[in-house]
């Protein structure tokens, strides 16, 4: 069997979500997988020190843990000063070898670890709620570098080489090499100079998340609405389910910083209105329409359409950013390579969903993909089909306003309609993605989704196995009719379980 399809059952197994006794777990008020990761490989990176046990961080293959070197005469050095920290470990695939059942290292009979290649380390963490548990799937792996002439060979591929020189020296690179979850951080670690090196495909840009947010429930913001109604408006642009705010943006600003703390800066966009929990900082500011829109005639704006057509001059962005509705989450770790490539290509993520060629109803979102559709068979002559999923959209700045100079009309239009309308286009959520596919600069990607209808009965027993499994990259959680006080309920206690690390954003 090949190693790769062998580590893939370990990780497997290794991330498969067992009832575990509440003893075993360090509880932490900050539990993520970033939180727990860090701690793990600094804890590695300082035993093996106060061991003077010789090791070198090491580029790990994109979606593993970090990984630490060590030379094979020093394994059961390394394993024995381990085994004082309480880690748990497991063997990974190398050869022949058989995988081992967990179990803290000193639980491991010597010879199950005498002449491993790599093993995967780990604590376990869990939040004080108990419902998000953190092991195996936030360790590091230690590997065993054999010895060959002058050479030390690496017992798995890694990003850069299979081997280096037996007696060079180390260099301290920063923690964000070894570990994508880490942006920035002041923590340097020894490596091996090929290993501090900035490769080709290094996504090393800063990446920033914009939101739109609205709370449908503010009487003021209802009152600026009602005075804007007009006659000839779809009941799907004003339906109240489009402004109904259920504290999503609570519960998705944890889900990007328990999954993608590498993002930079956040800016949510809105109108006169700020999240009564939110305390603003460095890394996260609310951006109002005025502040995007030239046209103060076209204020105030009930359109997600126009609004998202202003979002590339939000002043400070950076070039790369996510934009998420707040009712988009994820539900597993992400790296930005999901939604970038190191030359600044973005990715986008085609659904089933398809758009009409013709339809029997008024319904402004097919038509703005039919408009989308229109203005790209007029430039290339290709035609779009598919809408994309709800998740978030990897954008830049720079396309944005090319597609503006481009398309000054539409873009006009678009921005001037208070109300969804028939003559929208969806720039941010579909029309920039099939542009930079047509000239070159984004390509579809892969990502594990679903999404949640949470008007539908079934739904309280979906979140439950959600919850549970844990299994979703992204989803979304929407709702196209109204809903009862148990659904809404069956969201609330949903939302606190998968996401119960607070921000640094939320007031006490």
């Amino acid at each position: 069997m090949p190693v790769s399809t062998l580590y893939r059952q370990l990780h497997s197994r290794l991330t498969a979500r067992e009832p575990m006794p509440p003893r075993v777990a360090l509880i932490r008020q900050d539990a993520s997988p970033a939180q727990a990761s860090r701690e793990t490989f600094d804890l590695i990176c300082r035993s093996l020190s106060g061991s003077a046990i010789p090791f070198f961080c090491v580029r790990p293959m994109r979606g593993r843990p970090p990984v630490i070197a060590v030379r094979t005469t020093y394994r059961q050095r390394a394993i024995t000063s381990l085994s004082r920290h309480g880690l748990y470990g497991a063997r990974l695939p190398g050869g022949r070898h058989k995988v081992n059942e967990l179990g803290k290292i000193r639980q491991l009979r010597r010879n199950d670890m005498a002449d491993a290649k790599a093993v995967r380390l780990w604590l376990y963490y869990a939040s004080p709620s108990r419902t998000l548990t953190l092991g195996p799937e936030s360790g590091v792996d230690l590997e065993f570098w054999q010895r060959e002439g002058e050479l030390l060979v690496a017992p798995r591929p890694n990003r850069v080489c299979e081997a280096v020189p037996v007696h060079e020296e180390t260099v301290d690179a920063p923690e964000s090499l070894f570990n994508r979850l880490v942006s920035e951080s002041a923590r340097v670690y020894p490596t091996r100079p090929e290993f501090a090196r900035r490769l080709v495909d290094d996504v090393d840009f800063p990446i920033d998340a914009v939101y739109t947010w609205v709370d449908g429930n503010d009487p003021e913001w209802r009152a600026r609405k009602e005075l804007a109604l007009t006659g000839g408006l779809s009941d799907l642009a004003t339906s109240e389910a489009r402004f109904v705010s259920r504290d999503e943006l609570r519960y998705s600003l944890r889900s990007l910083l328990t999954y993608a703390p590498w993002i930079r800066n956040i800016f949510i966009v809105t109108d006169r209105q700020k999240p009564s929990w939110l305390v603003e900082d460095d890394r996260i500011r609310i951006v109002d329409h005025s502040e995007i829109f030239s046209d103060a005639s076209a204020l105030p704006v009930f359109n997600s359409h126009a609004i998202e057509s202003r979002l590339h001059h939000i002043e400070g962005l950076s070039e790369h950013f996510l934009y998420l509705n707040d009712d988009f989450f994820l539900g597993k770790v992400l790296y930005p390579e999901t939604f970038f490539e190191g030359n600044g290509i973005t990715r986008f993520f085609p659904s089933i969903a398809q758009v009409p060629f013709t339809l029997n109803e008024d319904n402004p979102v097919h038509q703005a993909g039919m408009n989308n559709r229109r203005m790209l068979e007029e430039l290339c002559g290709r035609t779009l089909t598919q809408k994309m999923k709800h998740v978030p959209y990897a954008l830049r700045r720079s396309l944005l306003f090319e597609l503006e100079e481009r398309f000054p009309a539409e873009f006009k239009t678009v921005s001037a309609s208070r109300f969804r309308r028939a003559s929208d286009i969806s720039t941010a959520s579909s029309l920039a993605h099939y542009y930079g596919y047509l000239t070159g600069r984004a390509l579809p990607g892969q990502i594990d989704y679903t999404y949640v209808d949470l008007a539908l009965p079934k739904t309280p027993a979906k979140l439950r196995r959600m919850l549970a499994n844990r299994e979703h990259d992204a989803f979304c959680l929407n709702d196209t009719a109204p809903t009862t006080a148990d659904q809404d309920s069956a969201l609330a206690r949903f939302l606190d379980a998968y996401y119960p690390t607070p921000t640094p954003f939320e007031a006490l």
